[in-house]
């Protein structure tokens, strides 16, 4: 593969994204969200609300049946309130800012074949002298490297936020532990990786860019599933699972790219994006 070649089209698509509002706008204001205004929003209320009184004993057996499954050694949670925090922290919080590696995810490679089609340049590049493989690898990095940077970003800020928000209570800084280390550098990446293959692969089949964000956002499923198993206490997704998952992730994602890299040739992007 030729490198410079590769190196031109991420150049290409880092540009067109940049240029975009829309994408932009989405890009921004879902990772805040999900990293930062909800997460501050819990803390916030957990510490300056009577959240003991308000929720009842049911809350009380959930919270305890949840310090039950996993194993605290490094902080006091002598209290209801840091109970609370500290389970949002490690469990609630990282399966919502999974959302954030998805969509931002969905959003880049949705546009990667049918938004260059929208554009009136893909019959260009499929006319170019560069291999379908080039062309394919250029669209995933160009996909994986800003959707991995807003992650790490979206990462900091939360740490920032948490840190600032529950060091009155614990007298330490509680971010970031095992379960969000483990998340950022194994799970997220592979969640990128699952989320842009499918997209991809589905941009490259679909006519519309609305149509590709429609089938793709359907990856959101689980995740959201994994958030309502963890709030009505079916679950606890810790470290251990979440390096299986990534490694399950790992196998699907090495199967999807030799499945991809078999399925498409020049005549049959040709045929469904330009016909």
């Amino acid at each position: 593969m030729n490198r410079n070649v590769i190196k031109a089209l991420i150049v290409k698509d880092l540009r067109t994204i940049r240029r975009s509002k829309s994408l932009l706008t989405v890009l921004i204001i879902i990772p805040i969200i999900f990293s930062f205004v909800i997460p501050t929003a819990a803390i916030a209320g957990i510490r300056f609300f009577d959240v003991e009184g308000s929720m009842g004993s049911d809350a009380e057996k959930l919270i305890a049946k949840f310090l039950a499954e996993v194993t605290v050694s490094s902080v006091s949670l002598e209290t209801f309130k840091q109970q609370m925090i500290y389970i949002s922290i490690n469990y609630l919080f990282t399966s919502l800012f999974l959302l954030v590696p998805i969509v931002t995810a969905s959003v880049t490679a949705a546009n990667s074949f049918v938004g260059e089609k929208e554009r009136r340049t893909l019959e260009s590049l499929l006319f170019a002298p560069i291999s379908i493989k080039e062309l394919f690898v250029a669209k995933i990095l160009a996909s994986f490297l800003p959707s991995y940077f807003i992650s790490l970003a979206s990462f900091i800020l939360s740490g920032i936020s948490i840190n600032i928000l529950s060091y009155p209570l614990f007298d330490k800084l509680i971010f970031p532990t095992g379960n969000w280390l483990v998340l950022i550098a194994c799970l997220s990446p592979m969640i990128l990786l699952s989320t842009i293959l499918l997209n991809v692969f589905i941009s490259s089949r679909v006519k519309t860019y609305q149509e590709a964000q429609n089938i793709g956002g359907m990856i959101v499923l689980p995740v959201i599933a994994m958030v309502v198993g963890q709030v009505s206490g079916l679950f606890l997704i810790g470290m251990k699972i979440m390096l299986l998952l990534s490694l399950a992730l790992l196998i699907i994602n090495l199967f999807m790219l030799k499945k991809i890299a078999k399925s498409h040739d020049r005549h049959v992007l040709f045929e469904k994006q330009i016909h």
